[in-house]
């Protein structure tokens, strides 16, 4: 798998504002892979990894991982 970008992070966020999270659960769960790869612990990357929980929750989750991505 190659490295995620911010570009990436960007692009990924602009698809789940316009067509909804659910549209993109394989690029989630490579963000949610890839994060805990990073050491990036805590609830919100359960959250974002976690497709019951409501789709206002693994938005925000996704912005906070985003920015530590990034």
């Amino acid at each position: 798998m190659r490295a995620i970008n911010s570009l990436d992070l960007e692009r990924l966020a602009h698809c789940i504002a316009e067509d909804g999270i659910e549209s993109v659960e394989d690029a989630v769960g490579s963000v949610v892979w890839r994060a805990r790869v990073a050491g990036v612990c805590g609830s919100a990357v359960d959250v974002l990894g976690d497709s019951s929980q409501p789709p206002v929750a693994r938005q925000r989750a996704f912005g906070l991982i985003a920015g530590r991505l990034a």
